[in-house]
């Protein structure tokens, strides 16, 4: 990868992981009494987590295929990342239109 950038490659694959980083989360809870029924909530996530987050989709993504080397489908996503299209990037996009949905509950954060 290094000889393939003519840019500073750590400045690439910074780029990439700030396209991937999700600032929202759903969590689902559910109700003692009430067993049947789960409330999501949308939640803010810290800075560190994001890092973490964005990590998994985009090693989740690589591991899945085994018929490509890993090093060839990490480098294919990671460009498409930087050019902020791709699996990843719509999987976070739809990750907030679910969020924004589930908005009703943001205010009730107690876990």
């Amino acid at each position: 990868m290094y000889k393939s950038f003519t840019k500073n490659h750590k400045r690439v694959i910074n780029r990439a992981l700030i396209n991937l980083t999700p600032l929202l989360r759903v969590k689902q809870l559910t109700q003692k009494k009430k067993r049947s029924s789960v409330k999501e909530f949308p939640y803010i996530i810290k800075s560190k987590n994001r890092i973490t987050l964005a990590l998994k989709f985009f090693i989740n993504k690589t591991s899945n295929k085994s018929k490509i080397k890993t090093h060839k489908t990490l480098f294919t996503e990671l460009l498409t990342a930087v050019n902020n299209s791709g699996t990843n990037v719509s999987k976070k996009k739809s990750l907030y239109e679910y969020a924004f949905i589930k908005k009703k509950y943001f205010y009730y954060r107690w876990f």
